[in-house]
């Protein structure tokens, strides 16, 4: 709304005062009317100009040119710290190699150079300590060869049951090396890109199931993995549910979900409480019922199955079957688009 504005002009000293209306006169703006006073001056009465905040207008200016003037440089910054989020990332997924390339002599630059020692630190305590794991292993395979050896040699039939008592020890101290010797493979190289290819899920399932006199059933499904972590992972979970299964009643189930795969393998046993359902996948750990059961297993298989999933984009879990005993699902990521590469099958 534009207000009106009066000047008081005295006649001698202004033109306008020749005139009773003349627009334009007198200040800048648009002049309406003009009466004189008894004294001889005049009152003009004109609409105000829109003076407007000029300020303002030079402050919002002046704010665009710096908010120019710095978008490159907290574009800059942005990326750098995306780039360490994205080696933290990689880090806590397993990745003991990941590192984040160090700029400029800033607080970020501090930070990433933090981070990276860090991350050597860590792969270095790591490949110790699985290094040391798989020598151990490796020099344990001497004596029980021995030992096994010694016991096939027993031929006295009084010392039959021994010898079998024996020889139990001797295939379940094997079992644990050689599950101890795959997990520190898998923990120091873990899946190794190049070895990556389109697998059919199913067929491979299906191949490792005849071992153990599994039903097989599902759909073909092509995901992305190397075999050989693959084939490992379809067999701890088979050979788990052969140990639980009461009437070896074993079912495993490949099905497609979204973009990937998720196989199923289900037994008739006890199955597992729910307050243990997530502790079965630690290390080492059985429930007090398998302890001295005499194919208890060695406690490593189903920590290998998830570290397994894991890496291959997925995950695994434990839940109560529908008819009793035991479900153990893992999902594994898909391959978008298989084109013309060969799908490996049950066969290779």
């Amino acid at each position: 709304m534009r207000m009106a504005r009066f000047w008081l002009l005295r006649a001698q000293r202004s033109r306008c005062a020749r005139a009773i209306v003349k627009p334009g006169c007198g200040r800048r703006g648009n002049f309406s009317a003009g009466v004189q006073l008894p004294d001889g001056r005049w009152a003009l009465v004109g609409h105000a100009r829109d003076q407007g905040p000029h300020w303002l207008w030079i402050l919002v200016l002046f704010a665009g040119l710096v908010a120019l003037g710095a978008y490159p440089l907290a574009r800059r910054i942005t990326r750098r710290l995306e780039r360490l989020r994205i080696g933290v990332d990689e880090l806590g997924q397993g990745d003991l190699t990941a590192r984040v390339a160090v700029q400029g002599r800033d607080e970020v630059a501090a930070l990433a150079e933090s981070f990276n020692a860090a991350a050597s630190r860590i792969e270095a305590l790591v490949t110790s300590q699985t290094s040391m794991l798989a020598g151990a292993s490796h020099e344990l395979r001497s004596p029980l060869t021995r030992i096994r050896m010694a016991v096939e040699l027993l031929g006295d039939d009084a010392q039959e049951a021994l010898r079998r008592r024996v020889g139990r020890d001797i295939e379940e101290l094997d079992e644990l090396i050689e599950e101890l010797l795959a997990a520190s493979r898998f923990q120091v190289g873990g899946v190794d890109p190049a070895a990556v290819v389109p697998v059919d899920l199913l067929a491979l399932v299906a191949e490792e199931a005849a071992r153990v006199g599994g039903e097989v059933s599902g759909e073909s499904v092509a995901i992305a993995g190397e075999v050989r972590w693959l084939k490992r992972l379809a067999r701890n979970l088979l050979e788990n549910a052969r140990r639980h299964s009461q009437g070896e009643h074993i079912r495993a189930r490949v099905v497609a979900v979204g973009d990937g795969a998720e196989l199923s393998v289900e037994d008739d046993g006890d199955g597992v409480p729910a307050a243990l359902r997530e502790r079965i996948f630690e290390p080492f750990f059985r429930p007090d019922g398998m302890r001295e059961s005499h194919d208890k297993g060695v406690g490593l298989g189903l920590a290998l199955v998830r570290q397994i999933a894991r890496r291959h984009g997925g995950d695994a879990r434990c839940e109560e079957a529908p008819g009793g005993g035991s479900r153990f699902v893992v999902t594994l990521a898909g391959v978008p688009d298989v084109g013309d590469h060969h799908i490996k099958s049950s066969g290779t």
